[in-house]
C-alpha cells in the first residue's frame, strides 16, 4: 500500500481496489457496500453464522453477529453444522428462537447433509463464514468447494476448538466466493444506541404498540407486552435474556463514552 493510503485507510479482505501492477502497490480503495470490523471483511452479501452441538453454542455471540448484519445490511443465515449429532427435537430447540427472523440451514459437512441446498442458496454471492472455533467452518468450505484445507479438532479437556484458520481468505466455489475467518468469541464494532436495540428484534417490534409505554425498552417497564409473552412462553425466554444482557452492555458502553 502507498504511504498515504496506509495512514488514512484500512484495507479489508473483500475490498475492491485500484492496483498499480507495474509498481505492485494498492493506490486506492473503492467505496464499500458494507464492512465487518471483526473479522475484517468488506462487501459481503451473506453472513453464515455457524453453530454446532459441540462446542456449546455461544448464543450471545450469535446475537451480536445478527446486530452487525442488520446494521451493515448483510443477510444473516444461521447454519447448524454437525446436525447428524442431533435428534429432531434437539435441532428444533436450537433454531426455534430464530426461525421467524433468520433463514436457517441444518447441514453436516462430514456426512454431506444439506450441502446442495446451502450451495444453491449462496450461488453467485460473496459469503462470509463466522462463528466459534471447531464448529466446522473450514470443513464446510472443503465440503462445498472440494478443497483440502487443514481443519481443527475439539479439545476434549475444555470442550473448545483449536483455531487452525489464522488469516481471513477468500475461496471460490462455483460462481460465488466464500470467506473463511479465524474463530473468535467476541464481536467489536456494534455502534448502536441502547434505545435502538428494540428495532433489531422483529418479534419484539411486532407487539411494541401493545406495551403501556411507546418507548418501552422491554427491560424494566411495567405493562410490557414482550415480557408478558415471555412469561407465557410465546417468546423465547433464553433469547429475551440475551437481549437484556446486550441492552445492559450497550447502556454501560454508552455511559463510559460520555463520562
Amino acid at each position: 500500500m502507498r504511504g498515504k493510503l496506509k495512514r488514512d485507510e484500512d484495507v479489508f479482505v473483500g475490498d475492491f481496489v485500484e492496483y498499480d501492477k507495474l509498481n505492485k502497490v494498492v493506490i486506492s480503495v473503492y467505496p464499500r457496500a458494507n464492512r465487518l470490523i471483526r473479522p475484517y471483511v468488506a462487501n459481503v452479501d451473506i453472513l453464515l453464522i455457524v453453530v454446532a452441538p459441540k462446542p456449546q453454542p455461544d448464543w450471545v455471540l450469535v446475537e451480536k453477529l445478527l446486530l452487525n448484519c442488520h446494521s451493515q445490511r448483510i443477510l444473516p443465515v444461521l447454519v447448524v453444522n454437525k446436525c447428524d449429532l442431533l435428534d429432531e427435537n434437539e435441532l428444533e430447540n436450537m433454531i426455534a428462537p430464530y426461525r421467524r427472523e433468520v433463514k436457517t440451514f441444518s447441514v453436516s459437512a462430514k456426512k454431506g447433509i444439506g450441502l446442495d441446498e446451502l450451495r444453491s442458496f449462496t450461488s453467485g454471492k460473496t459469503v462470509c463464514l463466522s462463528g466459534q472455533s471447531a464448529v466446522g467452518k473450514t470443513s464446510l468450505i472443503n465440503a462445498l468447494g472440494g478443497y483440502r484445507l487443514e481443519t481443527g479438532e475439539l479439545s476434549r479437556k475444555i470442550d473448545r476448538g483449536k483455531n487452525t484458520t489464522r488469516q481471513v481468505e477468500i475461496f471460490f466455489i462455483g460462481d460465488g466466493k466464500i470467506v473463511d475467518t479465524c474463530g473468535f468469541s467476541i464481536v467489536d464494532g456494534i455502534d448502536i444506541k441502547p434505545q435502538e436495540l428494540i428495532y433489531y428484534y422483529d418479534e419484539f417490534l411486532a407487539v411494541q404498540d401493545k406495551c403501556r409505554y411507546s418507548n418501552c425498552t422491554h427491560t424494566n417497564e411495567p405493562g410490557c407486552e414482550v415480557k408478558r409473552l415471555v412469561n407465557d412462553k410465546r417468546i423465547s425466554e433464553s433469547r429475551y435474556a440475551r437481549y437484556v444482557k446486550l441492552y445492559k452492555e450497550l447502556t454501560e458502553r454508552s455511559k463510559r463514552r460520555y463520562d
